[in-house]
C-alpha cells in the first residue's frame, strides 16, 4: 500500500526486473500507472510520476520485503 496526496491508501503491484547488465529495478503499477524505481545510494525513480515520498515508501517496503533492513 502507498499513500496519495490526500493520505488515502493506494494498492500497488510491484514486479522485480533487471537491466541487460543485471542491475535490479522494480516496476510499480500504481493506480493503473507504471513507474520504475531502483536503489543506488538511495531509492530513486527511473521513470514515472511518483512523489519523492511515494518513492521512499515503496523503497522502504521493498527493502523490508527483501530483508535488507
Amino acid at each position: 500500500m502507498l499513500h496519495n496526496n490526500e493520505q488515502e491508501k493506494i494498492k500497488v503491484e510491484v514486479k522485480h526486473a533487471e537491466t541487460t547488465d543485471g542491475i535490479p529495478y522494480y516496476v510499480c503499477n500504481v493506480d493503473g500507472k507504471e513507474s520504475q524505481i531502483r536503489k543506488d545510494e538511495k531509492w530513486e525513480q527511473i521513470w514515472g510520476s511518483l512523489t519523492h515520498k511515494q518513492v521512499d515508501e515503496l523503497g522502504l517496503a521493498i527493502s523490508e520485503h527483501l530483508g535488507e533492513l
